[in-house]
């Protein structure tokens, strides 16, 4: 499958929208731009020198989450591709077709060929740098194998098991979000679920931006630390490098 762009979607509850929107667009120096869709339910995110990737969606359900959308120039193709490894279409409208992974994931296939700018990462005040950069499935353990061939299959991108709890696809260069498959441990019994990623180069510093922001400290890990926006929505930001591709 040809995949043109990529982009994060922060589904959240009608109420909680605008606060998710202050949130995001300071957290990225973006500025949020006129919704679309139908009923509005989509709103954007971008900063002066990018293209958007990253996308508030109002949802009419009490939860939120994240999901990913893949940007095709065939979609019919595509979705063929999806069903074939499992894939089953929730909701089907002209130039998107809604889909669940065979582990529950939600995502979207978009009829899109159009050639994109990437996000460069932030400075920030306090010296650091830091970039929204991916998207991480969350797999329960008894999945974590066919999601991940199904994940490979789909994008056609190599896997790297970088160990026995995370395995990343190697993105192409044009795309603005690596995809990260993460086997959840036994202990946890919830659901095929995302979040987004934010890479920097000095986690603490970043971390303490965030909260003064709004965001609450969950759990500070050896190599990332995982917040709850003041929607509700988990995210973690990273050690990874945000210069490295």
């Amino acid at each position: 499958m040809v995949i043109s762009w990529l982009s994060a979607f922060a589904d959240v509850p009608e109420p909680r929208v605008e606060a998710a929107l202050r949130f995001w667009a300071a957290v990225t120096a973006a500025v949020p731009a006129p919704p679309v869709g139908d009923q509005d339910e989509y709103l954007p995110l971008a900063g002066a020198d990018e293209d958007r990737y990253l996308w508030v969606q109002r949802v009419h359900r009490p939860d939120g989450g994240w999901h990913p959308d893949l940007h095709v120039p065939d979609l019919a193709s595509a979705a063929r591709q999806a069903g074939a490894l499992g894939a089953t279409v929730v909701h089907q409208v002209p130039g998107l077709i809604v889909l669940d992974t065979p582990a529950g994931q939600p995502f979207c296939l978009v009829q899109d060929e159009r050639e994109r700018r990437r996000a460069r990462p932030r400075r920030w005040p306090a010296g650091q740098h830091s970039l929204l950069d991916q998207i991480c499935l969350d797999i329960p353990a008894d999945a974590f194998d066919t999601e991940c061939e199904f994940w490979a299959g789909l994008t056609g991108w190599p896997r790297r098991r970088t160990s026995d709890e995370f395995v990343n696809l190697a993105r192409p260069a044009h795309l603005p979000l690596r995809i990260l498959l993460q086997r959840l441990g036994s202990d946890d019994a919830g659901p095929t679920r995302a979040h987004a990623d934010l890479a920097c180069d000095d986690r603490p510093a970043e971390v303490e931006r965030h909260t003064e922001l709004g965001a609450e400290l969950i759990l500070v890990a050896e190599h990332w630390t995982t917040l709850r926006d003041p929607a509700g929505l988990v995210y973690c930001v990273t050690d990874r490098d945000p210069f490295r591709d």
